[in-house]
């Protein structure tokens, strides 16, 4: 049952992780489409966080994070494409920031290499809260 469990977690993570950063398009939200939020390595540290809980959690951020990290790099390459992608820290400040293309890569990097962590530590079967 634990097993099953795991799986669908993965697939969970493998959905969220997908569509997650562009939870900033929901109108309510008074964040601006591609929010230094949610495309930036903020997301895969608090997903880091929620994996280094265990169990299920664990394997949501092994399925979350690769897709995480997919996302960004699709937004890096826009179809309809001005220039650069520019990042908002809306309500913080009114400003888009420049080097969006380079906080795109920063955030799909982190969620990389929390993916990499995350995959060794299930295979030499470290207990993720002692690690961090």
């Amino acid at each position: 049952m634990e097993h099953l469990i795991n799986v669908i977690a993965v697939i969970v993570g493998l959905s969220l992780g997908a569509t997650a950063p562009d939870i900033d398009l929901a109108p309510p939200l008074p964040v601006r489409h591609r929010s230094a939020w949610t495309h930036g390595p903020l997301l895969p540290v608090a997903v880091m966080w929620l994996a280094g809980l265990g169990g299920a959690w664990f394997w949501f951020g092994a399925g979350f994070l690769p897709a995480l990290a997919l996302h960004l790099v699709k937004d890096m390459f826009p179809k309809k494409w001005h220039g650069g992608a520019k990042i908002s820290w809306y309500p913080l400040g009114k400003w888009r920031m420049n080097g969006g293309l380079s906080f795109l890569f920063l955030g799909g990097t982190v969620a990389i290499i929390i993916a990499i962590t995350i995959r060794l530590v299930s295979s030499i079967n470290i207990d993720l809260i002692n690690l961090l």
